[in-house]
């Protein structure tokens, strides 16, 4: 014997212990993963393959015990003992069947029909194991290990060729999930089960019965220079690995799927959105051609009427008086319906773009607050897609809006800067300020109200949303959105309308 094979035969407890290890670890890592939510038939599958890990590491600990027993204190196993480390192992088998069962059934398969051919194999095992007593009568230290072999002919080697088909079929499954790479993990942990489960269990311990009385572990050490069960160990750790990283599959199916979920909401409320800003150009054209066109009949009638009591000399002087005023009321309404029609929707925002329409929005801003506000355009504006200005006018618009009912600032400043593959606008001023933790707690407050919607609306473009405030110390909303260079560029003139 080999300095290499003498030092592993020395050590064989520590070979027992961590082949023990790697498949509990496996059992645990699996046992885990089953409790994920997945519409794989893998999660289903690996109960019994986690079940196979924990009685197949249980099994290789109890034969380290025993041999630490026989180390230290030249103990025998009894009868009992074996038969209960005979149990462990060929229930481990038993689940490796269920595994592959389970995994290559019939979608609609009962838990019978998937455990009824095990339960079959298990008893042929068992016949099998009654006629060799009842034939050969060999003594029970001699029956326990030739069953031993028997379990591992008649059970470990078809249940590893049932587990490495399961896993080739869901492997495909991987792939057409578009997960080629957890595909590839489940090859490399495939051919782990094969090593182990047919050339680590042909090589079983030396009895009479055939092929082991030639094909055994003592064989493999003379071959190979290494016990097999430091083969089957090695086997058990890539198998551990491989697997435990196909189990990551579950991790990127639960991203996609909420993924999935968020895009049907980001859908919904773009829907939403788009029915609004519908809704909106609908009443803004009704207002222009109904209600605008009638002020405008009025205003223009009074006018007529005001003109015609000045020229007729026989009018009371107290008459004109009120139908100058009358006409003031109309023209002035006139006005606030064109400021309405133009808030609703702008056109210049669709015609000119962001730029433009903000610095329209912003000068009628000041006139109406009487608040010095601000534009300032950074970089070579350039035009984006329809739903993205108008998210941001909107944002721009709530955040003046709620400056002006709630700031009581003095100064308003409003950037949009443009780079090749961003853009951000912030809307800063030097009001009071506030507790933006606060204000976002859906107390009914409806500037909180007016950042969630800011928030809802960036993200509806993939943009992010940014608070900045304390009390005393003005505020800065900032809204960040990742940008494409493929967008036209436009001329910044044009762009800001001058």
């Amino acid at each position: 014997m080999n300095p290499i094979s003498a030092f592993f035969v020395r050590n064989i407890v520590v070979v027992f212990f961590f082949y023990g290890l790697a498949f509990f670890s496996l059992g645990l890592a699996l046992a885990l993963a089953s409790r994920r939510d997945s519409e794989f038939r893998f999660v289903r599958a690996i109960v019994p393959l986690a079940l196979f890990g924990f009685l197949h590491g249980i099994h290789e600990w109890v034969e380290m015990f025993q041999k630490i027993a026989v180390l230290s204190s030249g103990y025998i196993p009894t009868t009992l003992h074996e038969v209960v480390r005979l149990g462990l192992l060929v229930l481990s088998f038993a689940m490796l069947l269920g595994f592959g069962f389970t995994l290559l059934a019939p979608a609609g398969s009962s838990r019978r029909q998937i455990w009824l051919p095990v339960l079959g194999m298990v008893l042929f095992w068992l016949v099998a194991v009654v006629i060799i007593a009842l034939v050969l009568r060999p003594s029970p230290t001699l029956l326990v290990a030739e069953a031993d072999a028997l379990a591992r002919y008649s059970l470990a080697i078809p249940g590893t060729l049932l587990g490495a088909w399961a896993l080739m079929a869901q492997q495909r499954t991987f792939r057409e999930a578009n997960m080629p790479q957890f595909g590839r993990d489940l090859i490399w942990a495939t051919t782990a089960l094969l090593l182990f489960g047919v050339i680590g269990q042909l090589f079983v311990r030396e009895t009479p019965l055939a092929p082991s009385h030639v094909i055994n572990s003592a064989l493999f050490l003379q071959w190979f220079g290494i016990p097999v069960q430091l083969f089957r160990g090695l086997a058990a750790i890539m198998l551990l690995v491989f697997m435990t990283r196909a189990l990551d599959a579950f991790d990127v199916e639960s991203q996609r799927r909420l993924e999935a979920a968020n895009q049907a909401r980001l859908n919904a409320l773009n829907q939403v959105v788009d029915a609004q800003e519908a809704e909106r150009k609908r009443i803004a054209r009704e207002l222009h051609d109904a209600t605008g066109q009638s002020l405008t009949a009025i205003a223009l009638g009074l006018r007529g009427v005001e003109t015609r009591l000045e020229q007729d000399t026989a009018t009371p002087a107290n008459l004109i008086g009120p139908v100058r005023e009358i006409k003031s009321y109309s023209t002035n309404a006139l006005g606030e319906l064109h400021q309405i029609i133009a808030d609703l929707r702008p056109q210049i925002l669709d015609d000119m773009g962001l730029p433009a329409a903000l610095k329209w929005y912003i000068q009628s801003y000041q006139q109406r607050r009487s608040l010095p506000t601000e534009l300032i355009v950074e970089g070579n504006p350039y035009r984006l897609p329809a739903e993205y200005e108008t998210v941001l006018f909107r944002i721009t618009q709530e955040a003046l809006t709620n400056i002006a009912k709630h700031a009581r600032a003095t100064h308003v400043a409003v950037t949009l800067s443009f780079a090749p593959h961003e853009l951000r606008l912030s809307v800063q001023d030097n009001g009071r300020g506030f507790d933006p933790q606060q204000a976002l707690e859906r107390n009914g407050n409806r500037a909180g109200w007016g950042l969630l919607g800011m928030r809802e609306r960036a993200s509806l473009i993939g943009g992010q949303v940014r608070i900045d405030s304390s009390p005393g110390q003005g505020a800065c909303i900032a809204v960040a959105l990742p940008t494409s260079p493929e967008w036209n560029r436009v001329n910044h003139s044009l762009a800001t309308g001058r």
